[in-house]
């Protein structure tokens, strides 16, 4: 039902929807297609247009100005509906121009990893703070930008800018994550219609390259674990973090995710749950004495859940090269901190455990069909072995102090 009046604000307070009517629009006659709609929910000034060029024949489109609790003025949505077709005389598209608007604020790189974020998690996905993370260190400067028109090229250059500084597995993690990212955006967000990193393949490796990647990643010498233990400040957060992975063989998020709450006293054990760990599967690492000395050593933030908070902002720890280059310097010792997953799983070997258990000690996944039929976890055995390997440290660091005169100076903290 419509009717045709001149619109104003004693009309407006008097118009009301007549009984069992559920839609009603009242015309005004002094600016053509301006109008006050009211339905049971209330009432709305709208404006009827057809855009410009499409005639007789066009479609009219009905353009919401806003409700009368926010524009209670009719002279003022009446002005509000001049403004519209003055761009529509113009031949512009005031209903095609809001989508635009609202699709670029939907399009904003910063929402984006914002929705991608709490996407991960609502999957469960392991280290979806640390995944997105990288992506908003790595692309700060992009944050504020419509997606859309962030170009491949500029994605690979940040790629380049971090191999050019010597940071190739910085550069490695980033071009994976953020593929994975801009494939959501066009899956799931489905605001591109083709991922930008798709065609942007590594360069070809050299000789070089073949060589360095064979070399990279390594257990560490007895005297290196020495080095790093006693360079490793148990006084500090990233001291007693470097410690928990010498002696636990845990992947660094693992560590550095670690919370209160994954600690079983009781049962002596450290509990990470399936959603925590990288292989999807519940893995728990026994506490021996050394572990539960170091666990003891660390205090509780208020701020954080964490065992091991980051002392400035008591959540995750960031800037990881960084404080790989200091653990470098202090230990006088070049590693990784996955070397040190690697140098608990070789030391299990070292010391004679078999390859079941000791695989079972870092979490992997037991053959298929052992998982079926065997149904013995070796509980036992692993905690032997975490105190096999514990001591072996604990012997490592006695004799060395036994032997040298002054302790390593430069310690990592």
């Amino acid at each position: 039902m419509s009717l045709k009046v001149r619109l104003s604000d004693a009309a407006v307070a008097r118009i009301q929807l007549d009984d069992g009517k559920n839609d009603m629009v009242v015309w005004d006659t002094d600016v053509t297609g301006f109008g006050l709609r009211i339905r049971p929910g209330g009432k709305t000034w709208i404006l009827a247009y057809r855009p410009a060029g499409t005639g007789r024949s066009g479609i009219y489109k009905r353009m919401k100005l806003g409700s009368v609790t926010t524009i209670r003025s009719t002279s003022e949505a009446r002005n509000l509906a001049r403004i519209a077709l003055g761009q529509i005389a113009r031949g512009e598209d005031p209903l095609a121009t809001r989508k635009k608007e609202r699709e670029a604020e939907k399009a904003k790189l910063a929402d984006l990893i914002d929705r991608y974020e709490k996407d991960l998690i609502r999957r469960n996905y392991v280290g979806a703070e640390l995944h997105t993370r990288n992506l908003r260190t790595k692309m700060k400067h992009m944050l504020a930008r419509d997606i859309r028109t962030i170009t491949g090229a500029e994605y690979a250059k940040v790629i380049e800018r971090l191999e050019t500084a010597g940071k190739a597995g910085a550069a490695k993690d980033f071009r994976a994550r953020c593929r994975a990212f801009l494939t959501w955006c066009v899956s799931k967000a489905q605001v591109l219609s083709t991922n930008p990193l798709a065609g942007h393949r590594k360069e070809r490796a050299t000789r070089a390259d073949r060589v360095a990647k064979a070399e990279h990643g390594r257990a560490l010498s007895d005297t290196e674990i020495v080095k790093l233990w006693r360079a490793s400040d148990p006084a500090t957060v990233y001291g007693r973090l470097v410690r928990f992975w010498l002696l636990t063989g845990c992947r660094r998020g693992e560590g550095a995710g670690l919370e209160w709450a994954m600690i079983d006293r009781k049962a002596k054990l450290i509990r990470l749950p399936a959603v925590f760990t990288k292989q999807g599967r519940g893995h728990d690492v026994p506490i021996t004495p050394a572990l539960a000395a170091l666990l003891d050593a660390c205090p509780v933030d208020a701020r954080s859940d964490l065992v091991f908070a980051s002392p400035r902002t008591g959540g995750l720890i960031s800037g990881w090269t960084q404080i790989t280059e200091r653990a470098n310097k202090a230990a006088g010792v070049v590693f990784h901190f996955h070397d040190l997953r690697r140098t608990f799983r070789t030391g299990l070997s070292r010391l004679g455990i078999d390859t079941e258990t000791a695989e079972l000690a870092i979490g992997h996944a037991r053959a298929e069909l052992l998982q079926i039929y065997d149904r013995d976890r070796g509980e036992d055995r692993v905690r032997a072995a975490f105190e096999a390997w514990a001591k072996h440290i604990e012997k490592l660091v006695a004799a060395a102090e036994n032997v040298e005169e002054k302790p390593l100076i430069g310690a990592f903290s």
